[in-house]
């Protein structure tokens, strides 16, 4: 059984509103609060920055991308070295291949990458490979019994809550002391 339900909110007014309601519903002053979730890639977890080194949707650009651009190399220097020889001077011959292998890898590699990407899988994720989550203002409840699941889910959609998750975490001192913006949440449906 979950020990948090959490909710994402456009705006700081909606989950104020809804940290009202919960707190009517009978969930005490240190087992609610809010924060903000910034957009994906924005949370500096990784040391040269961003979230992760790639994530789960881009995990296979850079192969996709490289096979491209050998294509895209040998294709332009096949269609740069026919123009050059066509013009009929052989500096042209070689400018034409060097020129046609350089255009050709940059948008084969190009092609490649934006192929090679696609939308995160949330049933693939890992926190090394993340599926980004939305940015907004979370408020989550530390759920101990005294109020159930099914109530404060109902009390944070009746406030306008746009997406609801359950999470196993550690709550200390009035927080959800464990969030990590990259794991995947558990939606409720």
């Amino acid at each position: 059984m979950p020990n948090i339900i959490a909710a994402r909110f456009e705006t700081q007014a909606d989950a104020d509103a809804a940290l009202n309601a919960v707190r009517a519903a009978g969930i005490r002053a240190q087992d609610a609060t809010s924060f903000y979730v910034n957009p994906p890639g924005q949370h500096a977890l990784y040391p040269i920055g961003g979230d992760a080194h790639h994530d789960e949707g881009t995990k296979h650009s850079g192969t996709a991308a490289t096979a491209a651009a050998a294509i895209g190399s040998v294709t332009g220097l096949a269609i740069g070295t026919a123009t050059g020889a066509a013009l009929g001077e052989p500096g042209f011959t070689a400018a034409g291949a060097i020129a046609g292998a350089g255009i050709g890898g940059y948008v084969g590699s190009l092609a490649g990458g934006l192929t090679g990407s696609r939308a995160g899988r949330p049933g693939h994720a890992t926190t090394e490979e993340p599926v980004g989550r939305s940015s907004g203002v979370m408020l989550a409840v530390h759920i101990d019994g005294s109020v159930p699941v099914d109530e404060m889910v109902r009390v944070l959609r009746a406030h306008g809550a746009l997406e609801v998750e359950s999470a196993q975490g550690e709550w200390r001192e009035g927080t959800w002391a464990d969030f990590d913006p990259r794991r995947t949440p558990d939606r409720i449906a």
